[in-house]
């Protein structure tokens, strides 16, 4: 079993302009009647909730939002305690008018076979006292003849009649409204009690408990919370004061009776409290705890227990700390006016929900903070990287210059090679040329046309690379040195001839 906290508060309301305006606040709450004088209203509830809300009335349990607006303000005029009368006279009249009225119309119900009308209308004339409204709805739903203008009849017949008979005291409780919730932050869903099962627990409790007084209607509320909660479904319950046996208004002298007998049951038959007299302070305090005891044992055997839950009352550290103190006492204001209302739990969630954002803001700065400095030097690197791609890209651009110089060089100087060999070959010839007519010419002893030769193969040698010069040389020394000899040799031989 589930332990959770049980809320039931019980408020009296006399005939007084006090008790009758604050009367008049708790049903326009309860009835979800906005106008343009109290439009703060609208902060007490969820209008996208509201759908939600029940009503029970004249036995049958239907939407709220399912009641016009008209019919609303009627049964608010109908519940809530009536002003002192005013124009005693006019009403008197009215009243004698319109039960002149009503014998005709009973005459003319019978005559057109209209029984099951015409003796409810006898059994309202001949009734004294405060007639219940609750006959008008009764009587819409039965045969008759022009029906409106019966109704309206009817209406007004009541209106006067109720105005004028004897009223209770000032100070005599005219109706009690009570409230039923398990507070928010017990977790108790729609979905393990429902809102339907909280106003059949409202009815069946009070038919049980105090079946003499008229229950004028049980009104369940499931949009005083966040969309997201699906928590707090409560009934508010607006329950006649009178005795419809007696006709006296004595329903907290029923409430101590009721409570005696509970008293008893549990073994505390000596604490009974006085029926006829009014209560100490102490006797008052003991007759609230055992009222919610009552409460809460019978909410308990024919609602929780199934559910596996227990309501348990609050320990009397809790009952006394300052929160609890504060609520009772807020609890005289107007819900608007209250700390602990819808308007200000949106508040509060909200709040809360904003230092949650601010938090998940302020994470979020840090977050962003990091990521700056991280692309910062993401951006220092990059920039880096592009000197040295831009460096790069001039030694590239450097190379390039060089490569297309030294191309341009290569190609130069193969021109040059090119030319230069032509012309070294073409020098070679004429010194391979000349030297080997001169070393033909001086082999067939024309002495003077090899030198001749051999001095142009030497004019050519000049100009001829130094490598090949050299060795070109050595080969012009050897012919020489031949030359040279092959004349010492003739010489010689021309001598010895002589």
């Amino acid at each position: 079993m589930k332990s959770i906290r049980f809320f039931h508060r019980r408020y009296n309301f006399t005939s007084n302009q006090k008790d009758r305006s604050r009367c008049e606040r708790s049903l326009m709450h309860s009835l979800r009647i906005v106008t343009e004088a109290n439009t703060a209203k609208q902060f007490e509830w969820d209008e996208n909730l509201s759908d939600s809300n029940l009503i029970w009335l004249n036995g049958e349990t239907s939407p709220l939002n399912s009641l016009s607006d008209e019919h609303k303000e009627q049964l608010l005029f109908t519940t809530a305690p009536t002003p002192l009368v005013r124009n005693h006279t006019k009403l008197q009249t009215r009243h004698r008018q319109y039960r002149k009225k009503i014998k005709t119309a009973i005459t003319a119900e019978y005559k057109n076979g209209n029984d099951a009308a015409a003796k409810l209308l006898e059994e309202i004339l001949d009734s004294s006292g405060h007639v219940s409204y609750s006959k008008i709805e009764l009587f819409k739903t039965m045969v008759m003849s022009r029906k409106n203008q019966r109704v309206k009849m009817l209406e007004t017949y009541l209106d006067a009649h109720n105005q004028t008979q004897s009223r209770p005291n000032l100070n005599c409780t005219f109706i009690q409204e009570g409230i039923f919730k398990i507070p928010h932050q017990w977790k108790v869903t729609n979905e393990q009690v429902s809102l339907h099962e909280y106003v059949d627990f409202t009815v069946k409790f009070l038919t049980q408990h105090f079946p003499d007084y008229p229950i004028k209607m049980v009104i369940g509320h499931d949009d005083e919370r966040d969309a997201e909660e699906n928590t707090g479904a409560h009934t508010h319950y607006f329950l006649s004061a009178r005795n419809t046996i007696t006709g006296e208004f004595d329903l907290l002298r029923s409430q101590k009776i009721v409570v005696n007998q509970y008293i008893e049951n549990v073994g505390l038959k000596d604490k009974a409290l006085p029926v006829d007299a009014d209560l100490s302070v102490e006797q008052r305090k003991f007759f609230g705890e055992m009222f919610q005891k009552m409460v809460f044992d019978y909410a308990n055997q024919n609602l929780f227990k199934q559910k596996g839950l227990i309501a348990e009352l609050a320990p009397e550290t809790e009952r006394r700390s300052k929160q609890r103190q504060k609520m009772n006492q807020e609890a005289k204001l107007p819900k608007s006016q209250r700390e602990f209302n819808f308007h200000n739990l949106m508040l509060k969630k909200q709040q809360e929900q904003l230092v949650e954002l601010e938090h998940q803001v302020m994470n979020s700065e840090q977050k962003l903070e990091e990521s700056n400095l991280r692309l910062n030097i993401i951006r220092g690197e990059l920039m880096m990287l592009e000197d040295k791609q831009r460096e790069v890209k001039k030694k590239h651009v450097v190379l390039s210059n060089q490569v297309q110089e030294l191309r341009a060089e290569k190609q130069t100087l193969l021109m040059t090679l090119r030319t230069f060999n032509d012309e070294l070959l073409s020098k070679l010839t004429a010194f391979c040329s000349n030297f080997f007519m001169a070393v033909h010419t001086n082999d067939l002893g024309y002495q003077d046309k090899a030198r001749r030769f051999l001095e142009q193969a030497i004019n050519t040698l000049w100009s001829l690379p130094e490598p090949l010069r050299l060795k070109a040389k050595a080969l012009v020394n050897h012919l020489s040195s031949q030359s040279i000899d092959g004349r010492h040799e003739r010489s010689q031989q021309n001598t010895n001839e002589r």
